[in-house]
């Protein structure tokens, strides 16, 4: 692939800002997830993980219960919105994106009703939210020829990085000959800046989102799922009205 290659053709803004909502969104679930569940995350599945490796090898069976679930929970919610995702792709349906968002948006929504967390209970409320978010990664993959994930920030904290590193190496290697304003003209159309601006959006968004669910959990404790709930309802009517994934 050329790094030469102009950003993605404007089609694809639509696409761009509606995964960086999407990573609001998530930062705000994860954050607010992670308070309400005893530390236990909703999108992070590396850190389950790695605390799950912890519980098996020091033979920590609940731990290995509270921290093994939401990943299965994350996969299943993968494997669903993936699904639905291929359906309405093949049936060339315009509103795919919507029905795995309004998927979502009820399972979050269920989280108004739970009880209040226990040791005895934590089990299954962790999979609620762990469950949207599996959805929620598999919506939005793709943007141009870039690839993204509006859950988790590890790799688009690596694709940003690189991002940053070719660019400025790229710009480094401009010829000296070019004319000031075309070489600035070519470097604010590049790639690269597109990508970087795309993923550190991206990681933003998370982190905004996040800092918003540490205040709204403090604030209004479970009831504040009510934010990412609206969230998703507004990017659902703004699909329907203008989709965002049309069908090819």
């Amino acid at each position: 692939m050329s790094r030469g290659r102009p950003r993605p053709p404007a089609g694809d803004y639509g696409r761009a800002l509606a995964a960086i909502w999407l990573g609001l969104i998530a930062g705000f679930v994860d954050a607010l997830g992670y308070l309400l569940l005893t530390q236990v995350y909703t999108s992070h599945m590396t850190g389950n993980t790695a605390s799950l490796a912890r519980d098996v090898a020091g033979h920590r069976w609940f731990g290995v219960l509270r921290h093994g679930w939401p990943i299965a929970a994350f996969m299943a919610g993968l494997m669903i919105g993936a699904w639905l995702t291929e359906i309405g792709r093949r049936r060339h349906w315009h509103f795919r994106l919507s029905l795995v968002l309004a998927l979502e948006l009820i399972v979050l929504a269920a989280m108004l009703v739970l009880p209040p967390v226990t040791p005895a209970t934590l089990a299954w409320p962790v999979a609620i939210p762990a469950l949207a978010m599996g959805m929620q990664t598999v919506t939005i993959t793709r943007i141009g020829e870039e690839r993204v994930y509006s859950t988790y920030v590890t790799g688009t904290l690596s694709k940003l990085a690189e991002a940053l590193i070719g660019y400025l190496f790229w710009l480094h290697d401009r010829p000296a000959s070019i004319a000031p304003r075309a070489r600035w003209r070519e470097a604010a159309r590049h790639r690269l800046l597109w990508q970087a601006i795309l993923t550190g959006g991206l990681w933003l968004a998370f982190l905004m989102g996040a800092v918003l669910g540490v205040f709204g959990e403090a604030r209004f404790g479970g009831n504040a799922v009510v934010a990412p709930i609206a969230a998703l309802a507004a990017l659902i009517a703004v699909d329907l009205h203008r989709p965002i994934t049309p069908a090819t």
